[in-house]
């Protein structure tokens, strides 16, 4: 907790840092910021021409568009974050040898800077749900605690993956992989009720399936989470994290010496 609280102290270089990532991302981009609204955009279309008119999933009477971009903003956040943290010591080499600073900030701020993205497509969502005209309700509120325990959850397994990678690279390799997989264990593409009830019991420990179901019903449907699902993931996610911070602390001064 002390490490956390120290962290305050160290705002403007978090600040810098994620403007300075953030800037690269986009520099010398000929379309800049607007990837930003293509790729979410262009993922919804496909996925709605796929899975609604070929594949013909059902969800849950929520338009397809509504329903995939409805899961893909919480998933993004979380692949966002997993994408741009697991590498971030090993690509600031010059920082992590020369300078002290609690390397915590570094995956932090990559985190933060991936996360423009996804504020961005929360933009374009919003006036999906004009469109449809989809009535909200005080349940909207809950969409703060989801996100708080998605971004919990991606940072411990951004410290605990990070960490991992530094002594071996093949972890970068692997993410795009991991995810990929992961997204077929999630209801993204496809709701929870298609899950065999004989496997929902082991299903719904992935963490990601409180969350996105939680932000659909928030949002979509208009009614509460499911506080069974939502406390096993809150769990989980507080668990990831102190886990992935107490190993990243351990071996904090190991970096310099090993990338």
């Amino acid at each position: 907790m002390k490490h956390l609280i120290k962290l305050f102290a160290y705002h403007e270089l978090i600040y810098n840092l994620t403007m300075r990532q953030i800037k690269a991302h986009f520099k010398q981009s000929a379309l800049g910021i607007l990837w930003a609204v293509l790729k979410p955009a262009g993922t919804v279309i496909i996925l709605t021409v796929v899975f609604s008119h070929f594949a013909k999933f059902p969800s849950d009477g929520i338009p397809y568009p509504l329903f995939s971009f409805g899961a893909l903003l919480p998933w993004s956040l979380f692949t966002n974050a997993i994408g741009a943290g697991v590498p971030s010591l090993t690509s600031n080499l010059n920082l992590i040898t020369k300078v002290y600073f609690p390397r915590e900030i570094l995956p932090l701020s990559a985190i933060l800077s991936a996360s423009l993205e996804i504020a961005i497509s929360a933009v374009i969502f919003v006036g999906l749900l004009f469109f449809y005209d989809v009535r909200i309700t005080l349940n909207i509120l809950f969409v703060v605690p989801i996100v708080i325990i998605a971004f919990i959850f991606s940072f411990g397994i951004v410290l605990l993956l990070t960490t991992i990678n530094v002594w071996y690279r093949d972890v970068g390799q692997a993410t795009g992989l991991l995810m990929q997989f992961w997204m077929y264990l999630t209801p993204v593409i496809y709701p929870l009720s298609m899950v065999p009830e004989r496997f929902k019991p082991f299903y719904v420990f992935n963490p990601m399936v409180g969350i996105v179901e939680g932000f659909r019903n928030a949002l979509l449907k208009g009614i509460s989470p499911d506080m069974g699902l939502l406390g096993i993931s809150t769990v989980i996610a507080v668990i990831t994290f102190i886990l992935g911070y107490s190993i990243f602390k351990a071996k904090e001064f190991d970096f310099a010496d090993v990338i």
